[in-house]
C-alpha cells in the first residue's frame, strides 16, 4: 500500500452532480442485471438527509462518498473512486473514517452492493455482513437502461 494522505471534505451536494453520473455509469458496468437509468446532471435531486464528501488524496479529488444520515443509521448511498486510484487502499481508509463517524454518532452503518461488485470484498473485510438479498426479475425495460 502506498503512503496515502486521504482526507474527507464535506461539500455542497450540487458540487457532485457530474461525479454521481460517473458513479452511475460505473455501477452499470459492474451490475449486468439491475441497470440504473442515467439522467442529466440537472435532473438530479437530493434528499434533505443526503451528505456528500470529497475524497482527497494529496490535495487531489479522487472520488466521493455520499451518505443518507438517518436517526439510527448512516447509509452509504453513493461511493466512487476514480478508476486510476482504485486498488491503493483509499476505499479502506474512507470507509474506516465513515465507520468512525457512525461510532461517534452511535449509529449502525449500512450499504447495498451488487454481488458482482469487487468492492464487496472490501465491505466484508471491514465487518459488513449480508443482511438480506435483493432479487430482480427484469420485466419493464422503461425502468432500466440496457
Amino acid at each position: 500500500m502506498e503512503n496515502l494522505d486521504v482526507k474527507l471534505e464535506k461539500e455542497n451536494n450540487d458540487y457532485f452532480r457530474e461525479w454521481i453520473i460517473e458513479e452511475w455509469k460505473h455501477h452499470n458496468t459492474v451490475d449486468p442485471i439491475y441497470q440504473l437509468r442515467i439522467i442529466k446532471p440537472e435532473e438530479l435531486t437530493f434528499e434533505e438527509n443526503e451528505e456528500y464528501y470529497k475524497i482527497m488524496d494529496d490535495n487531489k479529488m479522487v472520488g466521493f462518498i455520499g451518505i443518507k444520515n438517518y436517526k439510527k443509521q448512516i447509509y452509504v448511498y453513493r461511493f466512487f473512486i476514480d478508476e486510476k486510484y482504485r486498488g491503493k487502499g483509499i476505499g479502506t481508509i474512507v470507509l474506516n473514517k465513515m465507520i468512525d463517524i457512525a461510532k461517534q454518532q452511535d449509529k449502525d452503518m449500512t450499504l447495498d452492493v451488487s454481488g458482482y461488485n469487487v468492492a464487496k470484498d472490501l465491505y466484508e473485510r471491514l465487518g459488513f455482513k449480508t443482511h438480506w438479498t435483493r432479487m430482480v426479475l427484469k420485466i419493464n425495460d422503461d425502468i432500466y437502461e440496457n
